[in-house]
């Protein structure tokens, strides 16, 4: 379940929200003049959260490299010309 909680009053009860997040895994979404403006989650669920950023990340990579590798061989042009290229640019 996710509360909705100002930040005056999430300040005046900050150490309770971390208990409840902490063992509940209650999600609190932190307001600035009825605008949300953070979250407080648990520590597990964050990270997770930043293993699954990753993995996307990692993936729109590996697609735009496939994509890369594809036009070049469609082109005609050696690998090898594209590494050297690649070197040669982090380099300078």
């Amino acid at each position: 379940m996710e509360n909705m909680l100002g930040v005056e009053e999430a300040r005046r009860v900050l150490g309770e929200l971390v208990s409840r997040v902490s063992r509940e895994r209650e999600t609190v979404v932190i307001t600035r003049r009825a605008r949300e403006k953070a979250v407080l989650i648990n520590y597990e669920e964050y990270r997770k959260l930043q293993e699954l950023a990753a993995e996307a990340t990692a993936k729109r990579v590996a697609e735009a490299l496939a994509r890369i590798r594809a036009g070049v061989a469609q082109a005609g042009i050696p690998e090898s010309v594209v590494g050297e290229a690649v070197l040669e640019v982090r380099s300078r």
